[in-house]
């Protein structure tokens, strides 16, 4: 019943979302960095957010998951207001910076990386505040840095979010996963969103704000998933299910790095870029990143659960060396051409 009925607020936000995006100056103007025409109204991160807040309060939701929701309205607010204005990148960064640290500071934080066949639970004791705002600001800005054409970070972000509760699922402690049905729903706003990203029909961006929503979520759900005391699933599974983000944005800042650039600096590096630039239309540039995220995500869970963690961390960095090096040699290719 919440599946039909959010169907229909989802396209109650997007009407009335679309009346103001054009007074509020919520829209997406074509440069020489964006490859879209037209103007395009950046509300999606908006219409998913109000969504979700809407049938949340339908919900019995943990305490951190509503931490992280309630956390989730600065973001996206402030997130709204600099797609508006464009505040600049050491605000967003700010931003970021105190949400983490308000769900940090409500007790959800990483505090160990699992067991490893002869060592126990590898704590990380003090550092692990540190750690925790270093993965999850980094994760955040993966998803941001990667939505770079229509479906993509959207995508990705639901692809992560599905294998967090297939996993749970099927390791059976999805029983002790009361959040599990909302975090459909949200699979389901996501995928509305999807469709009117993808297709003419009332077209809409993520934006910035959106972009970033979707990672800082994505992030906090699987630090919860696996830092809680029933532990969804293990600590390790957690970079398989964001294995294309996280490869991207380390072969990205790793290839700028190499030719002397700033890290942080946007260019049309990614892999989605490097795809177009091959000659690849954008339907089969986003098909294969997607197939190539869930091969990605899979061979992780099956590595994990035929041999165990530490042969999983292995094959992690094993995998990651080759995705940065054959990004090395395409942007080679780009090049000499």
């Amino acid at each position: 019943m919440y599946i039909f009925f959010s169907f229909i607020t989802f396209l109650i936000f997007l009407s009335v979302y679309r009346l103001i995006s054009f007074k509020l100056k919520l829209v997406d103007i074509p440069d020489h960095r964006k490859i879209h025409k037209g103007k395009i109204p950046l509300i999606g991160g908006l219409i998913i957010y109000s969504n979700i807040l809407l049938y949340s309060f339908f919900f019995e939701n943990a305490y951190h998951i509503n931490i992280i929701l309630f956390t989730s309205s600065i973001l996206i607010i402030l997130g709204a207001l600099d797609d508006s204005i464009e505040l600049g990148v050491t605000f967003r960064l700010i931003t970021q910076l105190m949400c983490c640290l308000i769900v940090i500071g409500s007790g959800l934080v990483i505090k160990n990386l699992g067991d490893y066949m002869y060592f126990p639970n590898i704590e990380i004791g003090i550092l692990s505040v540190v750690f925790t705002v270093f993965c999850v600001m980094g994760l955040t800005n993966s998803f941001n840095f990667i939505d770079g054409i229509d479906g993509l970070c959207a995508s990705l972000s639901l692809i992560a979010i599905i294998t967090i509760l297939l996993l749970s699922f099927s390791n059976g402690s999805y029983v002790n996963f009361k959040d599990f049905n909302f975090i459909v729903l949200i699979c389901v706003s996501i995928s509305l969103f999807i469709f009117f990203n993808i297709t003419n029909f009332s077209k809409v961006f993520l934006g910035d704000s959106g972009s970033i929503l979707l990672g800082f979520f994505v992030s906090w759900l699987l630090i919860y998933a696996s830092q809680n005391e029933f532990e969804f699933i293990h600590p390790i599974l957690t970079i398989w299910c964001v294995t294309l983000p996280t490869f991207d944005i380390i072969s990205v800042i790793t290839r700028r790095l190499v030719r002397g650039a700033n890290p942080f600096k946007p260019d049309r590096t990614h892999v989605h870029h490097i795809l177009l630039k091959l000659g690849f239309s954008h339907n089969f540039t986003l098909t294969v990143i997607l197939i190539l995220s869930i091969i990605l995500n899979l061979i992780g869970c099956v590595i994990f659960y035929i041999f165990g963690p530490a042969p999983s961390v292995l094959t992690f960095i094993l995998l990651l060396s080759i995705y940065v090096l054959f990004m090395f040699y395409l942007s080679n290719i780009i090049k000499s051409n």
